[in-house]
């Protein structure tokens, strides 16, 4: 098996773990293996006491940050500047309401194991941010919006 292993990382093609799954396995006992795929997203194979190590770091981290908040709100927007920099771009009204959003999907995440939500919080977060630096007015009453639909013909 030509398995490339970085650190305590590994990768193996999916047919390497079909031909031989007792040695993906047993790579997976020293480290996450990512199983590479042509035709879909690939997988990591790890064993569940990582798995469950990682979801269990996870909730933690996102209390943590929970408490901190509570403490010194103002001082975590201030920090989160240091993970989010473009955060800049938004007005302090707005960087509080990603502070908020951040710390209340991180848990909810947490609690169910899916951080989906989360991810497409920052990212929506980051979009606005990113239009805002181009030049797109905060008021949206400047912007002409389009509410109906209309066919238009094939380009040629």
């Amino acid at each position: 098996m030509d398995m490339e292993t970085k650190g305590e990382t590994s990768t193996a093609t999916f047919s390497e773990l079909l031909r031989s799954p007792n040695d993906v396995a047993e790579a997976a006992e020293h480290g996450s293996v990512t199983i590479t795929r042509r035709d879909g997203q690939d997988l990591v194979l790890t064993t569940a006491q990582t798995a469950q190590n990682s979801r269990d770091g996870l909730r933690f981290a996102a209390s943590i940050v929970a408490a901190a908040v509570v403490e010194s709100p103002t001082t975590f927007v201030q920090g989160l500047h240091a993970a989010f920099p473009w955060m800049t771009f938004l007005s302090e009204r707005e960087q509080q309401q990603l502070a908020d959003e951040l710390v209340s999907l991180a848990r909810g995440c947490a609690a169910v194991d899916r951080f989906e939500p989360l991810s497409a919080s920052v990212r929506g977060w980051e979009a606005t941010a990113q239009a805002y630096a181009a030049g797109i007015p905060r008021d949206s009453s400047d912007i002409d919006w389009l509410t109906d639909s209309e066919p238009v013909s094939r380009p040629v």
